[in-house]
């Protein structure tokens, strides 16, 4: 939608997330507006229970998404002066034009598990000063060619959130791997990690992972696998068209 591409535009110009946050929210106005309208079209076009069907699916998908972005803008930023990043720092060619897909900022992997190689701000933000060895800058700290420990922030499908996206090689944003993971994105997030509480306050992936009797890492491995079938229908209601949702339900309708 040309609104969209114009209010995206305008939070690059924005000084302040609370700037940011109208402008998301006049993005996600227009995106459920135009989820309705679509869903009125199909009704009156003769095919009512695919476009209820779709509809429902559609808006569910875009307020987990609308759920899963305002939960990866809680953690301001880490930065060593020169690379700068948090969980919305990279674009998508998506309607809200944010990448979501792949794994959230993880401060242990990163700073160490006693932030050894961070500082933390009274804003909750965090300064990357490194070390005396292989982990001198922010962008050697989350390549795990010198941090093993990065090697967990880059999943599968997306890579990792705060970086250009990876899905079998990187991807730009508008191409095809990026529209399929994001449609997948926010309700696999929603439902794979932020509802069982698998993020900390800030967002990002929950700290103390490693520590004996916490079973964080376990059970995200479980929820994130789970998600994908669960979050399937609501992210291919944003990939099909009507017709191909209406024949996918006629079949399995017999």
């Amino acid at each position: 939608m040309p609104k969209q591409a114009e209010l995206r535009e305008q939070i690059k110009q924005a000084t302040s997330e609370e700037e940011k946050t109208k402008i998301y929210n006049e993005i996600y106005k227009l995106q459920y507006q135009k989820r309705f309208l679509e869903t009125l079209v199909g009704i009156v076009a003769g095919t009512p229970d695919a476009a209820i069907t779709q509809g429902t699916l559609q808006l569910a998908a875009t307020k987990m998404r609308e759920e899963s972005l305002a939960n990866s803008r809680k953690f301001p930023k880490i930065t060593d002066g020169k690379t700068t990043l948090n969980n919305v720092s990279y674009d998508s060619g998506y309607f809200d034009g944010v990448k979501l897909g792949g794994v959230r900022i993880d401060l242990d992997a990163i700073c160490g598990l006693n932030d050894e190689r961070c500082t933390r701000k009274e804003d909750g933000s965090y300064l990357y000063k490194g070390d005396n060895d292989k982990l001198k800058t922010l962008n050697d700290a989350i390549d795990p060619s010198k941090n093993p420990d990065a090697g967990r922030m880059y999943g599968l499908t997306g890579g990792f959130q705060a970086v250009k996206g990876e899905m079998f090689g990187a991807y730009i944003p508008g191409s095809w791997k990026d529209m399929l993971v994001e449609s997948f994105a926010g309700s696999h997030d929603y439902q794979g990690g932020q509802i069982w509480n698998l993020y900390d306050k800030q967002g990002n992936t929950s700290r103390g992972r490693d520590k004996e009797g916490n079973y964080d890492r376990i059970s995200s491995s479980i929820t994130a696998a789970v998600a994908i079938p669960t979050s399937a229908p609501f992210a291919l209601s944003d990939l099909i068209s009507p017709d191909t949702l209406q024949i996918i339900l006629k079949i399995g309708g017999k």
